[in-house]
């Protein structure tokens, strides 16, 4: 049966119910006033439910939206941000109740003989769902009074009754005991007092294009680095298990720009609607930073979902569309951010790794993408650490085991990295005066070219082409000492050390910015020049970082032409 006739039978068979103040409950007629409100449940697969209550016989009742729903599927292609775009799924979840569970066939009250019957009375406690609700039914086509709905305050009662049936929700998903100790029971949404983000705010990555140059050139690298920070890789479990991406990031950039220069959006978005997960991807991204197109947050999320939760789709293409989708409900955002968006945006980062671990043939190796390690490391481990949000540990284990072999990882680069440091101090740290920029290999620093002993010599951060002017600031320091024979003019240079500072392929230099709670973060980067990068975290805000929250950020400048000046046409990015 297709959609079109099945609602049209759903609005027939509600407009046909008898309608009468009393109906029958447990102890004998009770008003026939239901109230309903709309909440979210993150028990996996995550999805929104109505509830329905009588008050004053407390029965009660459920309907997964949308209405038909697979059991086993997600939900989250249903995620209003107001009461208008809820409204159509709880007009047709609320007549689908009175239309089956409510009615002879299967009566709420057990054995007792009960009549086919509509509500005589809606009400529920949002009064722009109210007013949503009432519009949309009259939109229908349902009949006169059916269409009212009041907006009374039962929330304080709604909730108590909900509380009994997330308790057998939860059990019936084998949640008993202390799992549903650990369990919040959901709130009912509350659309009336909730911001709404607009159809082109929130990015999906921690940086928006509203930021930076928005012409085609630009926003095609960010669409390349968004791409490239989704695609799963198994993680490391060593510091010398490097794992090589097989094309650079240029290479990613000319494939981008010929498939956007050859293909529109609408060809795009047309193989995508017949499951094309690849070019979902495509049209999500564009569609995300407005290529060939204006922006669209809500039209670019129902395409990564398409790939998302789509089964026929490679399983690397789904677990890249679920890693495109984590900041989709974060990031840009900060007032209108709730519970519910965190929870969807964890499910996405643990269906990520999951799906890709669990195609890895049999390895037994975790596969995660940089854009999920970023969210588990600022916004995961900040909840799950002294069990702030235990209940996380109960729905999302995929993404927990992730961050544990990343934080497990990350802990051996870094002791690696301190114990080289260790032996020769002075050839990892900048010796100029207040200078603090480090290097994980000796090759990123310049040691001074005097007649001092190869291993008691300084080292200097900046371009061979500067030596000098990067030097002098120490040479009344080190002028004494630069002779064979003399000791290190170097007195014990102090290294910082955070969670993933380890070493790079390539070499890096870093910078630690100091924060007033006193916690450091460490700024690396391969490719910026150090003056640059020191100008950098000057100006980091010194309030970002959470209390005992170290940690290490990568900056990297990436050019289209790598024989272009950094100073045109590049752009930063920013790995954890």
């Amino acid at each position: 049966m297709s959609d079109a006739i099945w609602q049209a039978e759903c609005i027939n068979k509600f407009n046909a119910l008898p309608r009468k103040p009393l109906a029958p409950g447990p102890s004998g007629l009770v008003p026939n006033v239901w109230h309903f409100d709309l909440r979210y449940i993150p028990i996996s697969p995550p999805s929104h439910i109505l509830f329905l209550l009588q008050n004053e016989s407390k029965i009660a009742a459920h309907q997964i939206l949308p209405v038909g729903k697979d059991q086993n599927a997600s939900g989250l292609s249903y995620f209003p941000y107001n009461a208008k775009d809820a409204a159509l799924e709880i007009c047709f979840g609320l007549m689908h109740l009175f239309n089956t569970v409510l009615n002879q066939e299967k009566s709420p009250i057990g054995s007792v003989p009960m009549a086919p019957y509509g509500p005589w009375k809606l009400t529920t406690d949002d009064c722009s769902l109210a007013e949503a609700v009432e519009t949309q039914f009259k939109a229908l086509g349902v009949e006169g009074e059916r269409c009212k709905v009041d907006f009374v305050d039962l929330t304080e009662e709604a909730q108590k009754h909900f509380e009994v049936m997330y308790d057998g929700i939860a059990n019936a998903h084998g949640l008993a005991g202390l799992a549903r100790a650990l369990l919040v029971t959901p709130d009912s949404i509350a659309f009336s007092s909730r911001p709404q983000p607009g159809p082109k705010g929130g990015a999906l990555m921690p940086r928006s294009p509203e930021d930076a140059d928005s012409d085609t050139h630009q926003l095609l690298m960010y669409y390349a680095y968004e791409y490239m920070n989704s695609e799963p890789y198994p993680m490391a479990s060593s510091p010398s298990d490097k794992i090589r991406r097989p094309y650079s990031f240029e290479d990613l950039l000319i494939m981008i720009k010929y498939r956007t220069t050859f293909m529109t959006l609408e060809q795009v978005k047309r193989e995508a609607d017949i499951g094309d997960g690849v070019a979902a991807i495509d049209a999500g991204l564009r569609l995300k930073y407005g290529i060939q197109c204006e922006t669209d947050r809500f039209l670019s999320r129902s395409y990564l979902l398409k790939a998302a939760l789509d089964e026929k789709v490679s399983a690397e293409t789904r677990s890249m569309a679920h890693s495109l989708l984590v900041f989709w409900y974060t990031a840009g955002r900060t007032s209108d951010v709730d519970s519910r968006d965190i929870s969807a945006a964890i499910y996405h980062a643990d269906e990520a790794v999951r799906i890709a671990s669990q195609n890895d043939h049999g390895s037994h190796r975790l596969v995660a993408t940089a854009n999920v390690i970023l969210f588990a490391r600022t916004t995961v481990e900040p909840l799950i650490n002294r069990l702030k949000v235990p209940e996380l540990l109960i729905h999302f284990k995929w993404i927990v085991k992730a961050l544990k072999q990343r934080n497990a990882t990350t802990r051996l680069e870094r002791l690696a990295v301190e114990r080289k440091m260790m032996k020769k101090p002075n050839r990892y740290r900048c010796a100029n005066v207040d200078c603090e920029i480090e290097a994980d290999t000796g090759k990123m620093l310049y040691q001074c070219s005097g007649k001092c002993d190869r291993d008691k010599k300084p080292s200097y951060c900046g371009k061979r082409h500067v030596y000098l002017s990067t030097s002098l600031a120490d040479w009344k320091n080190h002028k004494p000492f630069c002779q064979p024979g003399a000791p290190c003019s170097v007195i014990e240079p102090i290294t910082y050390s955070t969670s993933g500072a380890g070493s790079t392929p390539g070499g890096s230099i870093r910078v630690p910015v100091h924060h007033n709670n006193g916690t450091t973060t460490l700024y690396s980067t391969s490719t910026m020049d150090p003056e640059l990068l020191k100008e950098m975290g000057k100006n980091i805000n010194m309030e970002k970082t959470a209390l005992g929250e170290n940690r290490s950020v990568k900056l990297d400048l990436f050019n289209i032409d790598s024989s272009s000046s950094c100073n045109n046409d590049s752009m930063l990015v920013i790995r954890l």
